[in-house]
């Protein structure tokens, strides 16, 4: 107020007929902590009063929070440190200033707070005039993202029927998985199939798309391969038979069953032994105790018993005749090895045993008893052409197709040499007829049991 006397007095009054008091009379012009409304002040002087025109004050509207443009990010991947809180005010005055926990000192006007950890915040949101309202917040975080492994290794080696199945815990649901194979990721995919012997590489996204790499391997299956084949053998000259399994994996062999002409478990056996099987197909079936099963195709060939027969077929020679059994065949005479030769030469009187073996093993024997006729030496000759004794030979060399036989003369000049398969001699030399008198000769015998040599003379007549 100015003017008057001083000594001014200050009344507030809400009427314009200054009956309402609101405040008393006081020395300052100045009035705090009012309501909004119509006031109206009163000076008074110690020679004067007047009072004001209408003074209003007014109020912002109410400071709120706008929940529908506040929001509120959760991490999105365990440990990730990424929430964020967004806040938006309603009413209030001027700009609107924030400060978050433990920061509550430090406004700013940027009404998101991001990069957040996991956690509770106390946000202040303020106006121009220092209107606040707090907002308290909290940012989760998904559990850490945890993949349990089940597989199957093939059944059988080579099948490609492994498996993988997969349980997801924690993330955000749903769960997308890709092999490294594959370019796109399937959505809630937690199996996978008819899978190869090998590693696999699988890659697994929430729907936050936090990740994670799993290597599984699946196993090969059990080896069932084998050698099986037939073996034959004898009894006596009876022939047998069995059928020899070996697996290539010994390793498996405790936990493998063994079937002919059957895949029933209950009709198979531990031993991998089936002997005496009837000529003809069979089969013959490997399972082992995950299941795989193979089977193996067998031809049983029939055989007749082995029989021998001898006999003497020429001078000082037996020929063995044989039947049933199986090629190739084996013939001793006595101890000795004649090896496919089946026709022999003896050298004395005696009776010889004459054993067969055959390719399965099989034996046969029989006996004959022959009586050795010796070669025999002419000791004259007389070649004049009559029909009789006109060729000098030896006689029964029929064994001995090896024999070299040399004729000399009284004064050992070679005047005639001839093998088994040649003629005797005629008494010629060089077309001329060679006089009466004595030769002499050398025999070889060059027999494979005889190798004697003979030397001796004989007379030629005219």
């Amino acid at each position: 107020a100015q003017g008057g006397l001083g000594n001014y007095q200050y009344a507030l009054f809400s009427d314009a007929g200054l009956t309402v008091e609101v405040r008393a009379n006081q020395s300052t012009g100045l009035f705090t902590n009012l309501i909004a409304g119509t006031y109206y002040v009163r000076v008074q002087s110690d020679d004067c009063e007047v009072s004001s025109a209408m003074i209003n004050i007014t109020e912002p509207d109410e400071l709120l929070i706008d929940t529908n443009n506040t929001n509120i990010v959760n991490v999105t991947c365990n440990g990730a440190n990424d929430g964020s809180i967004t806040v938006n005010m309603l009413g209030g005055s001027g700009t609107y200033q924030y400060a978050i926990s433990p920061n509550l000192d430090r406004f700013s006007d940027d009404n998101t707070f991001d990069e957040l950890a996991p956690g509770d915040y106390t946000i202040i949101a303020q106006d121009s005039n220092g209107c606040f309202e707090l907002i308290e917040a909290t940012i989760t975080e998904p559990e850490i993202l945890e993949v349990t492994i089940a597989s199957t290794p093939e059944i059988c080696v080579g099948e490609e029927d492994g498996t993988i199945d997969l349980t997801i815990i924690g993330g955000t649901a749903p769960y997308s998985t890709r092999l490294e194979s594959e370019t796109d990721f399937v959505q809630d995919r937690l199996s996978f199939t008819d899978l190869a012997a090998g590693d696999y590489i699988i890659f697994i996204e929430d729907a936050q798309g936090c990740d994670e790499t799993i290597i599984v391997t699946i196993d090969p299956g059990v080896d069932l391969s084998a050698t099986v084949e037939p073996v034959y053998g004898c009894n006596g000259n009876f022939p047998s038979n069995y059928v020899n399994i070996v697996l290539n994996d010994p390793s498996i062999e405790n936990d493998v069953l063994f079937g002919l002409d059957t895949v029933d478990p209950l009709e198979m056996q531990l031993n991998p032994m089936f002997r005496e099987l009837t000529p003809g197909s069979h089969y013959i079936s490997i399972s082992h105790a995950n299941g795989c099963l193979t089977t193996y195709e067998v031809e049983i060939e029939a055989f007749e018993p082995l029989e021998i027969s001898v006999e003497e077929s020429n001078i000082n020679q037996i020929t063995a005749t044989v039947t049933g059994g199986r090629e190739n065949y084996t013939f001793y005479l006595g101890d000795r090895d004649m090896g496919s030769e089946n026709v022999f030469y003896i050298t004395e009187t005696n009776t010889y045993d004459v054993t067969v073996v055959d390719e399965n093993g099989c034996e046969s024997t029989a006996s004959i008893f022959i009586e050795f006729i010796d070669i025999e030496i002419p000791n004259f000759f007389t070649p004049n052409g009559d029909g009789e004794n006109d060729i000098w030979m030896p006689l029964n060399i029929e064994i001995y197709p090896e024999i070299f036989v040399s004729i000399y003369d009284r004064y050992g000049r070679t005047v005639y040499t001839f093998k088994d398969n040649e003629d005797g001699w005629d008494g010629f030399y060089q077309n001329t007829e060679l006089p009466t008198g004595d030769y002499w000769y050398i025999i070889k015998l060059n027999g494979e049991a005889d190798t004697r040599e003979m030397v001796g003379n004989f007379t030629l007549y005219r």
